[in-house]
């Protein structure tokens, strides 16, 4: 037994002794290597695989800081002796806590890349108080080194075309302009961008729009002056920050970028493509004093710029009622934003009259805003600007929760619903609809949802696929605003609505405009090959309703039949048939 327990135990010892020796190889698999530095002496003592680990093919070049010192990246070695000898920290027995970075240079090592390295450890303090002695662990950091870099240029720079960011790019142009108001000079900031581009990725493909915008910002690399600063502003927009730059000057520089970006046709993987461009650009300090108005400076005169055919460069002039509107609808888009949260938009109810009968079939449900002041805002005042800012599925959203409401407590109400063509991409916006049918599957049958033709006319694959997914669901479907887009009569054959809504405009001096009684009466006649209902805006007396009913619209909106209220109609008489009756006000007969 003794024999067996030696024989154990020298295995054991042995073991350990492999271990031990091993003990370099482990530090390397890892990337790692431990040293210990005697300061007085300068002597540094390394494990076994410091010299495979570090790349040094001789022990001398590490075996002393000096020599250490001299492998370093020019500033790394200062930095790394300031770090244990310029410490304020005081050594009470446990010695100080130091990390540092720093790398080991290529071209001294004889290697491709530099050799990236963490040092962590301590240094102890002699009597003296000063290092005497460290000891730590040097880790090769190579692969974290490039995803700190990487992640450091993404902060500064756009991936794709290698230009700064937007954010880094808006710092150049507040440095600029702190020295130019220093200087009282004067420079510019422009916004170039890229016409039809939608059209580009639609056509061609979007990895060919990357391929294109590539090529415009190589060309306008070419464009600038020496000191420019030129950056990824968004999308298919350029930010450029013009020095010492005046009127004329920012003028000629435009011409200049617009000639290049359309001199020749771009050759993408998908085949050629013509880019032309429009540019806005503002003069700094004179008419923006910070970098948000020169912003919104620059991209306003972009807008004028792309209405125009020539020039497409447009500078900014400050237009003190254009900067008023401004103004009131930025303080719209807060009112609507604080009242989509507060619960402050309402319903008003118009009625939609039976053409024959003048009963009524179903209403209108028409969102308005209560403003902080108690003021009921129409939407017609705010739509187009939560639309152009990017709100208007908040106000879809809750426009939905407040017609989906008045459905499950109001069994005799119908109503129709108008939604954006955001909307229509919502699918947020789909599962509350459909969650609520599945709810309470009579609402669907007593809800028209309304998508406007300009909806159609500009996706009209999009629409087709919305309307085939609310009728599937039940829901019936409109066209709104027929004739004041582009839609033309051909497409109403892919479009299986059940109603389409005339635009008022067209009820307008019916009898004398013969143009306009000529397209109702056409487009009723083509509803009908169709199977679709139709109806018409705006009518506000009765020789225009017995017009139009001798045509055979089939349904009447206007403030003949009832302006919209916000009571609900169903609260003073639940009954279907009393819902019909108009108030007193209303066309009672023909």
């Amino acid at each position: 037994m003794s024999r067996i327990k030696d024989r154990r135990e020298k295995s054991a010892g042995s073991s350990l002794a492999r271990t031990v020796s091993d003990a370099g190889e482990v530090l390397l698999s890892v990337g790692e290597t431990v040293y210990q530095w005697d300061i007085p002496n300068d002597q540094l003592t390394w494990a076994a695989n410091a010299q495979s680990l570090l790349g040094v093919e001789n022990a001398h070049k590490i075996a002393s800081d000096r020599e250490y010192s001299h492998l370093l990246l020019p500033d790394a070695a200062s930095s790394r002796n300031a770090t244990i000898f310029g410490s304020e920290e005081k050594d009470c027995g446990d010695g100080v806590y130091f990390q540092i970075q720093y790398a080991l240079s290529a071209e001294v090592l004889g290697v491709e890349n530099d050799v990236w390295l963490e040092d962590t450890g301590r240094w102890f303090a002699g009597e003296n108080g000063k290092p005497v002695r460290a000891h730590g662990i040097v880790r090769v950091i190579n692969e974290r080194r490039a995803l700190e870099e990487r992640f450091d240029r993404l902060t500064r720079f756009d991936d794709l075309t290698g230009l700064y960011n937007r954010g880094y790019m808006n710092e150049c142009l507040e440095v600029d302009l702190r020295e130019a108001e220093i200087e009282n000079s004067s420079m510019a900031f422009v916004i170039v961008a890229l016409d039809r581009f939608e059209d580009i990725n639609s056509i061609y493909g979007y990895d060919a729009g990357d391929q294109v915008i590539a090529e415009v910002c190589n060309r306008m690399k070419v464009s600038l002056r020496g000191g420019d600063t030129i950056g990824r502003f968004s999308g298919a927009k350029l930010g450029v920050v013009l020095k010492k730059c005046n009127e004329k000057e920012l003028r000629i520089a435009g011409q200049r970028f617009l000639t290049n970006i359309s001199k020749d046709v771009i050759e993408t993987d998908a085949g050629p493509v013509a880019v032309t461009a429009s540019i806005g650009g503002v003069i700094m300090p004179r008419f923006a004093s910070n970098v948000r108005s020169a912003s919104a400076a620059a991209q306003q005169a972009l807008e004028e710029a792309r209405i125009q055919r020539h020039p497409r460069l447009v500078t900014y002039k400050p237009n003190p009622a254009l900067d008023k509107k401004r103004e009131e609808q930025t303080a719209l888009a807060g009112e609507v934003v604080l009242a989509v949260k507060e619960n402050r938009l309402q319903l008003a109810y118009q009625p939609i009259v039976d053409a024959n009968s003048y009963r009524v079939a179903f209403h209108e449900a028409l969102v308005r805003m209560v403003d902080s002041n108690g003021v009921i805002v129409p939407a017609t005042d705010f739509g187009r600007v939560a639309r152009r800012l990017g709100l208007i599925r908040m106000v879809d959203h809750q426009t939905l929760d407040l017609t989906l409401d008045i459905l499950k407590r109001a069994k005799a109400a119908r109503l129709s619903l108008n939604v954006s063509i955001e909307t229509s991409y919502d699918a947020d916006w789909l599962s509350k609809l459909t969650m609520a049918i599945r709810q309470r599957p009579d609402i669907a049958a007593r809800l028209t949802i309304e998508i406007t033709e300009t909806h159609v006319s500009r996706d009209i694959d999009e629409a087709c696929r919305f309307i085939d997914v609310l009728q599937q669901l039940g829901c019936k479907t409109a066209i709104d605003d027929f004739g004041a887009g582009f839609t033309t009569f051909s497409n109403l054959k892919r479009l299986p609505v059940d109603i389409i809504k005339i635009d008022g405009r067209f009820a307008e001096n019916l009898a004398v405009n013969t143009e306009n009684r000529n397209f109702i009466k056409a487009l009723v006649d083509l509803a009908k090959m169709f199977g679709t209902k139709t109806v018409v805006e705006w009518v506000d007396d009765n020789d225009t309703a017995l017009l139009l009913k001798s045509w055979g619209v089939d349904y009447l909106q206007g403030y003949g039949f009832g302006a919209p209220v916000m009571a609900s109609p169903w609260k003073l008489d639940p009954l279907p048939d009393d819902l019909s009756e108009n108030g007193k006000d209303g066309i009672m007969s023909a």
